[in-house]
Parts: C-alpha cells; structure tokens; sequence
C-alpha cells in the first residue's frame, strides 16, 4: 500500500490572489490531499480576520475535491506538519527575492523537523507581478482588481475597503 501523499500550502492570503489560487490548483494535482493553512505573519496588518480569509479561499476553492482549509491557531507551521502527517510544504515564488525568502524559511523549518520538506513552485508569469499589498492598494483607490482575485474575494475586498472608508468618515466627523 502506498502512502498517501498530503501536501500543506501555507500564507496568510490577505487577500487570496489569482497566483495564489494558481498555485493551489496546480499543486492539488501532485498530492492525495493538499491543505491550504492559512497563518497569521505577525509582523502584518490584515484586512480580512483569519477566519474570513478561510471562507474566501474555501469558495474559491470549491472546484477542487481535494482541497482542505485550514487555520494555524496557534505554533509553529513545522509543528503542523508533523502532526498532520504532511510529505511537503508548498511554497510558491515570483522573483528571486521571494526564493531567497522562502529558502530562509525552509531552512529554519527544516531546523525545527528534520523531515520537513519543502517544494518550490515559480508562480505562472501571467500572475508574477502580483502582490495581495499591490492590490489591496489598487482597490483602496477604486481601481480594477478583477483580473487579479477570484470573484468573491473582489467582492469582499470591495465591500471591505467601503466599510473602512465609512468608519473613518464618521469618526473625522
């Protein structure tokens, strides 16, 4: 009997890009099962809650039968391998800034679980210059985001960035 093949793609997705679907749509192909976790990167300020940004990249991701959404609550993504039974991390990269980060991150995990192992995957060039800041920014100014983000996470960010534009009217008020 074979062992089953778990892949685990992580990030914090704030907000869930086309690249980054693409990425699990073509990573959903190498493994039985792959799970999307979504992590918390302390060092940002999100737009969406944790589990708002679950819910986005679930119904984004409601045409492929073997993906799996999930939320890092608390600990390191190394622990989560270990005690999800995971073959390899997915990481995905646009430029060589990106691959030396991600090769940095690998290490350190690698550091923590020996059998950690990670995958890089170069992003499709029609997404490379995608940014989940870029866009946000983009959308902050009404300019169009649709070819960059699935249709429901456009819609939310949209909705998102008018309720924040509100608040901060009524308190200038």
């Amino acid at each position: 009997m074979t062992k089953e093949k778990r892949g685990l793609y992580t990030g914090s997705f704030d907000p869930l890009t086309l690249g980054h679907l693409n990425i699990i749509e073509r990573a959903s192909l190498l493994f039985d099962h792959l799970e999307v976790l979504v992590a918390t990167n302390t060092t940002k300020k999100y737009l969406f809650t944790a589990a708002e940004r679950v819910d986005l990249i679930k119904a984004a991701c409601a045409h492929l039968p073997n993906v799996k959404v999930d939320l890092l609550q608390t600990g390191l993504v190394a622990d989560y391998v270990l005690d999800h039974h995971i073959t390899a991390v997915v990481r995905g990269v646009r430029n060589y800034t990106d691959f030396e980060y991600e090769l940095a991150i690998s290490r350190a995990n690698r550091m923590q679980n020996d059998q950690f192992e990670t995958i890089i995957m170069t992003a499709d060039p029609l997404y490379s210059h995608l940014s989940s800041s870029i866009i946000k920014e983009i959308a902050f100014f009404d300019g169009s985001i649709d070819d960059m983000v699935p249709e429901n996470v456009e819609v939310a960010i949209k909705k998102r960035i008018s309720e924040n534009k509100m608040k901060k009217v009524e308190i200038n008020q």
